[in-house]
C-alpha cells in the first residue's frame, strides 16, 4: 500500500486539462464556504490541523463515485488520475489558505486592534501609529459590521475601505506560495528520487485517485474498518443531536487525578482515541511512531521533575520553544544533506540547461527563489521591520518550512503543530525588542498569520502533488500553474465567502469558533512588548538550544547506529497541542503495528494496511457528512476532531 510499491508503468507525462482545472476551480469555493461555517462560525469541526484534510478527501471519494458511473455509462465523459489528482492538488492548496491557521488569522489582524482600543488599554497611543495604514482597515464604522454582524459586506463603503489592503496582501500570498514551489523544487529529486522517501500522507490520496487500478476498494479489510470508524462517528453524531440515546466517547482526562506535587506538574494528559489517527500513524515508520507518543510522555516526564527539583516551567506554550530548537535542527540538517543536489540546481539555473520532468526549470528555480525572496522581504521591510531582521525572519522561516516538508515527506505525521514557535519570536528573543523597534514589533504582529502555527501549510502539499504526478503520468510542470491558480482562487474565494459571512454573523456575535481570539494573541504580545521592553532572553534561548542539541545528538545516534529507536521528528511533533489529542490513537496503533510485524513479517503489515486505510476515510467521510449537516441546520452537531 505505499506510494512507492510496484505498480503499471505511468503513461507518458501530459498536461493538465482545462476540465480537471475548471472542476477544481468551481469546487474551491464551494469548499471554502463548508470549511469556514464548520470550522468558524459554529464550530463542528476542528480539522483543517490534521496533516490530511477532510474535507478535500471527501471531495476526490466524491468524484470517483461520479466517476465510477461515467465509466459505466459514459466511459469518454469519465476522468483520467491525472485529471482526479489535479482536482485533488488544487483542492488542497486551496484548504491550506482557508484552513485554520492561515487566513482564517489575517482578517482579525487586519482590524481587531482598531476596534479594541479602549481608553484602558490605551492602543491607540501604544502602537496604532506603527500599524501600517496600507495593510489594515482602520475606520471602525467600517468594520463594526465585521464585528456586530447583520452587515453586507458589498456596501460601497465597506468594499471600498477593504479592496486595497486585500489586493496588496493578494499579491505577498501569490509571491510567499511561489517561493514555497521554488523550495520544494530545490530539494524533491533529493528526496523522492534519491533517498526515495515514502510520503505515508499521500498514501491514500493515491488509492483514491487509482481507484480503477487499485485493490483497495475490493478488499474487505478496508470495508470492515471503514465500517466500524464510519458507525462510530454516525453514532455519535446522532446522539448529539438527540441526547437521549446512549453515548460514550473514547476520551478521558488523566491530569485531575494528579494533584499532588511534583505530580501536578504534569498539567494536562488527556488520553484519546480517534480511529482516523490510528490509521495515518499505521504507515509511519514504526521508529517515528514510537518516537512520537514515547517523547509526548518524555516532554510531561520533563515537566514534572522540573517541579520536583524547584524549577519553573518550560518557556513557550505547548513546550514549543524546545520544538521550535528540533524543528530548526531538522530543517538545517535536510538542507546540509540535499546540498549536493541544491549545488547542481543553481550550477544548471546559472548555464540555462533543461530540466523539463522537473516542476521549473532549475534558472525558473533559483531566481524565483531569489526574487521572490527579495519581494517578501522587501514587503515586510516596507511594513515597518528593519531589514536585517526582515531578512532574519525569512531565513528562520524557510528553514522551518523546509524541516515541515521533510517530515511529512519521510515520516508522515498525523500533524505538526508549532504554536507561537515563529521566527519572530527567536529574533526578539535573541537581541531584544529595542532594535527591532516599535514599527519592527507592529509589522512582526500583522505576519502572525504565518508564523502562529504550521498545521495547514501548503509546502507539504504541494511536495506531496509532485509525488502523486507521477504514477499518475501527469507533467509536474503543468501541474505547478495549477497550484498556482488554485493559490490565486482560494485567495480570492477566502476573500468574498469569509468576509460577507463574517459581516453578516459578526465575529464577535453570532460566531461562535475561533474568528478573533487569534488576532488577540498577537495584539496582547504587541502591548506586552510595547509596555515592557525585553533584552535577551536567556531562558527561551535556552531552550531553543536544548531542542537544537537534542535534535542533533538523535540525529548523529541514528547516523552512527541503524538499531537506535528515538527519531528526531518524534521529538519535533510531540511537544503540541494537536499531538496532544492524538498521542494515545498514535501508541495504539503502533502497538498493532508492531504485533503483525512480529507475528507475521511485512506480509502481515500489508494484509492489515486497507483495514487501517478504511479507519481513515470512515471517519472522514462520515465526520465530514455530519458537518454539512451541521452546515444545513445552522448549528453546532458533532465533531469527528474538536479538540
Amino acid at each position: 500500500m505505499h506510494v512507492e510499491a510496484k505498480h503499471s508503468p505511468p503513461a507518458p507525462r501530459r498536461g493538465i486539462t482545462a476540465r480537471s482545472v475548471l472542476v477544481g476551480t468551481g469546487l474551491i469555493p464551494l469548499n471554502c464556504w463548508w470549511v469556514t461555517l464548520s470550522e468558524i462560525v459554529w464550530p463542528t469541526v476542528h480539522a483543517t490541523v490534521l496533516s490530511l484534510f477532510f474535507n478535500v478527501v471527501f471531495t476526490l471519494f466524491a468524484l470517483c463515485l461520479v466517476n465510477l458511473a461515467l465509466r459505466r455509462w459514459k466511459p469518454a465523459w469519465a476522468f483520467s488520475s491525472a485529471e482526479l489528482l489535479v482536482v485533488y492538488a488544487m483542492l488542497a492548496i486551496a484548504t491550506s489558505l482557508y484552513g485554520h491557521d492561515m487566513l482564517q488569522i489575517l482578517f482579525p489582524l487586519m482590524n481587531y486592534a482598531h476596534w479594541f482600543a479602549t481608553p484602558e488599554n490605551d492602543w491607540s497611543s501604544l502602537f496604532h501609529g506603527y500599524l501600517p495604514e496600507w495593510l489594515i482597515v482602520s475606520k471602525v464604522d467600517v468594520i463594526r459590521g465585521y464585528y456586530v454582524g447583520e452587515k453586507s459586506f458589498w456596501d460601497a463603503d465597506i468594499v471600498r475601505a477593504w479592496l486595497p489592503p486585500l489586493a496588496i496582501w493578494l499579491g505577498f500570498i501569490l509571491v510567499l506560495y511561489f517561493v514555497f514551489l521554488c523550495l520544494n523544487a530545490l530539494v524533491r529529486r533529493q528526496w523522492t528520487e534519491h533517498e526515495k522517501l515514502s510520503y505515508p500522507i499521500a498514501q491514500l490520496p493515491l488509492e483514491m485517485i487509482r481507484m480503477e487500478q487499485s485493490h483497495l476498494f475490493r478488499n474487505p479489510l478496508m470495508w470492515w474498518g471503514f465500517a466500524l470508524a464510519g458507525s462510530l462517528d454516525l453514532w455519535h453524531g446522532f446522539a448529539e443531536l438527540f441526547p437521549v440515546m446512549p453515548d460514550y466517547r473514547f476520551r478521558w482526562e488523566v491530569a485531575p487525578l494528579l494533584t499532588q506535587r511534583p505530580w501536578n506538574g504534569i498539567s494536562w494528559l488527556p488520553v484519546r482515541i480517534y480511529p482516523f489517527a490510528m490509521g495515518l500513524a499505521y504507515f509511519m515508520p514504526l521508529d517515528l511512531s514510537f518516537s512520537t507518543w514515547f517523547f509526548y510522555l518524555y516532554w510531561k516526564a520533563t515537566e514534572v521533575i522540573r517541579v520536583a527539583i524547584g524549577l519553573r516551567a518550560s518557556s513557550g506554550y505547548y513546550l514549543a520553544d524546545q520544538s521550535l530548537g528540533a524543528w530548526l535542527g531538522l530543517g538545517l540538517f535536510a538542507l546540509w544533506k540535499a546540498r549536493y543536489d541544491i549545488r547542481r540546481i543553481f550550477r544548471d539555473g546559472w548555464t540555462g540547461k533543461k530540466a523539463p520532468e522537473e516542476p521549473m526549470s532549475p534558472r525558473t528555480a533559483t531566481l524565483g527563489l531569489a526574487l521572490g525572496t527579495l519581494a517578501v522581504v522587501g514587503f515586510m521591510w516596507r511594513s515597518g521591520v528593519p531589514l536585517w531582521a526582515s531578512f532574519g525572519f525569512f531565513a528562520a522561516y524557510y528553514v522551518i518550512v523546509v524541516s515541515l516538508s521533510r517530515m511529512r515527506a519521510e515520516l508522515g505525521p498525523p500533524t505538526h503543530d508549532l504554536y507561537y514557535g515563529g521566527p519572530e519570536r527567536l529574533i526578539v528573543a535573541t537581541f531584544g525588542t529595542r532594535p527591532v523597534g516599535p514599527s519592527g514589533l507592529a509589522g512582526f504582529s500583522l505576519y502572525y498569520w504565518i508564523t502562529r502555527d504550521y498545521r495547514c501549510h501548503p509546502s507539504p502539499h504541494q511536495l506531496e502533488a509532485m509525488k502523486l504526478a507521477e504514477p499518475a503520468g501527469l507533467s509536474r510542470r503543468s501541474l505547478s500553474w495549477a497550484l498556482m491558480l488554485a493559490a490565486l482562487v482560494g485567495t480570492l474565494s477566502t476573500y468574498f465567502i469569509v468576509l460577507p459571512i463574517m459581516y453578516r454573523f459578526g465575529s464577535a456575535a453570532r460566531v461562535t469558533g475561533y474568528s478573533q481570539y487569534l488576532a488577540q494573541e498577537a495584539y496582547a504580545r504587541l502591548e506586552r512588548w510595547m509596555l515592557h521592553p525585553e533584552g535577551m532572553n536567556a531562558d527561551i534561548i535556552q531552550q531553543i538550544a536544548q531542542g537544537f542539541g537534542l535534535t542533533v545528538g538523535l540525529l548523529a545516534m541514528r547516523h552512527r547506529y541503524l538499531w537506535f529507536p528515538f527519531h528526531p521528528v518524534g521529538l519535533a511533533v510531540a511537544g503540541s497541542w494537536t499531538m496532544s489529542w492524538m498521542w494515545f490513537s498514535v501508541l495504539l496503533s503502533w502497538a498493532l503495528k508492531l504485533l503483525f510485524l512480529r507475528t507475521g513479517g511485512i506480509g502481515q503489515y500489508r494484509r492489515f494496511a486497507p483495514f487501517f486505510m478504511g479507519l481513515v476515510l470512515g471517519q472522514f467521510l462520515v465526520g465530514s457528512a455530519w458537518s454539512l449537516v451541521g452546515n444545513a441546520l445552522g448549528k453546532r452537531v458533532y465533531g469527528f476532531f474538536v479538540g
